[in-house]
C-alpha cells in the first residue's frame, strides 16, 4: 500500500536537496566545464583559453558538459527516490529531462 506520507517526506527532503546541490560536467576533454544547480540552472561555466581556437570543439564542449552534468543530477535525484533507472514508461527522465 502507498504510504502518502512517507512519500510526502522523500519529496520535502528532495526538494531540500535540490537548494543546495550542483553538479558539474565536463566536455571537449576537460576544456569546457559546466555547473548547475539542483534546478537545472547554469551557476558556472568554465573555458579553457585553448577550447577558444576551435568554435565546433567549443559548441561540442559546451553541449557535452551540459548533458553530462543533467545526467548527474537525474542519477543523484533518482537515487534519493530510490529508484534503480529510468523507468521505462519515463522517457527523458521523470519531468527531469
Amino acid at each position: 500500500m502507498w504510504d502518502f506520507l512517507k512519500a510526502l517526506q522523500k519529496i520535502q527532503e528532495l526538494a531540500q536537496l535540490l537548494e543546495q546541490v550542483q553538479v558539474t560536467g565536463e566536455g571537449a576533454g576537460g576544456k569546457v566545464r559546466i555547473t548547475i544547480s539542483g534546478h537545472q540552472e547554469v551557476v558556472e561555466v568554465y573555458i579553457a583559453p585553448e577550447a577558444l581556437a576551435s568554435p565546433e570543439e567549443l559548441a561540442d564542449g559546451i553541449k557535452a558538459a551540459f548533458r553530462e552534468a543533467r545526467e548527474k543530477l537525474q542519477k543523484l535525484v533518482l537515487e534519493k527516490l530510490g529508484i534503480e533507472g529510468l523507468p521505462p514508461m519515463f522517457p527523458g527522465g521523470i519531468g527531469l529531462g
